[in-house]
């Protein structure tokens, strides 16, 4: 029986023995990262170092797992173009490894990774000139897929290679239990409003289009909804940058790291959480980066 399949409700030996080992081995993970993080961050440091003496990178600030990826690829495939692309900026939500919560104290997850200090230290910490485009995501798909795409390393560490095999109403349930979610719309205030001084909750964005400017001191911001098409997206960065850009393309799926078949799985069944769904797509994020009618149509996507 494959994985993707109705998996069984027990997981063979070997992956509960991996998955027990993998907890095991979080003291010596926790070293490890400790001797290999900050050599890592250094040589981001100097990148963007670099970058910056070059002439003034793009900086792609979105959340984890908005499509952000595929928007940075095409700038930089883009002749004179260059990115920095970071997803948190603001230090209580660095994750510093298995001994802190998951979530920060307002609701938002928490993320490790090697650019969030050099990023903070060398574009938010000067007077520098930015250029910032975020991305917006529908934060049903944003919770699946954040919750699977680093299962290992956040929300599953203690059954993700068991998670194939394990009966999809078991998953959902740990995924509504411990899964903050309502981070897709915090973030915008507690992470881009924070460091920009720009918050598109409370001034508006033309939903209607999918996409808006705003300039505010030093940043020039571009804010785009992930579910626009592709031509859509390249339009709008063309229309920002002033210059034509590489065509924007689908990179970095779910399936390159989300344990076998679970995504699909949770996405299928999330399609019963009717309260769910209203919820989420209650948040003041949804409210504020798509009409009422838009609204209702990923509402009737999602239960359909």
């Amino acid at each position: 029986m494959a994985p993707s399949a109705q998996p069984a409700t027990s997981p063979p030996l070997r992956a509960r023995l991996r998955d027990a080992l993998e907890v095991a081995n979080t003291p010596f993970r926790f070293v490890q990262d400790g001797v290999r993080f900050p050599r890592s961050e250094r040589r981001m440091t100097w990148r963007i170092e670099a970058l910056l003496a070059d002439g003034s990178p793009v900086v792609v600030y979105s959340a984890p797992k908005t499509a952000s990826t595929a928007v940075a690829s095409a700038i930089d495939r883009t002749d004179g173009l260059s990115t920095v692309k970071v997803h948190l900026l603001q230090p209580e939500h660095f994750w510093a490894g298995p001994l802190q919560r998951k979530v920060a104290p307002d609701g938002l997850l928490r993320h490790r990774a090697i650019e969030q200090r050099p990023s903070r230290r060398l574009l938010l910490e000067t007077e520098l000139p930015l250029r910032i485009v975020s991305v917006m995501r529908d934060p049903i798909a944003f919770n699946l897929s954040n919750y699977t795409y680093f299962g290992r390393a956040y929300w599953m560490r203690t059954f993700w290679r068991s998670a194939p095999w394990i009966a999809t109403d078991r998953i959902l349930a740990h995924f509504l239990r411990t899964f903050p979610h309502d981070s897709s719309s915090v973030w915008w205030s507690r992470e881009f409003a924070r460091s920009t001084g720009i918050d598109p909750i409370r001034e508006g964005f033309d939903a209607e289009r999918g996409w808006q400017r705003y300039r505010r001191g030093r940043f020039d911001c571009l804010v785009l909804r992930a579910d626009l098409d592709d031509r859509a997206k390249h339009a709008a960065l063309a229309d920002w940058l002033g210059r034509d850009v590489c065509a924007v393309e689908r990179e970095n799926a779910n399936d390159t790291q989300s344990a076998v078949g679970v995504y699909a799985r949770l996405t299928d069944a999330i399609r019963r959480e009717r309260g769910y769904i209203d919820r989420m797509l209650a948040l003041p994020a949804v409210r504020a980066f798509h009409t009422d009618a838009q609204r209702e149509a990923l509402r009737a996507a999602w239960l359909g």
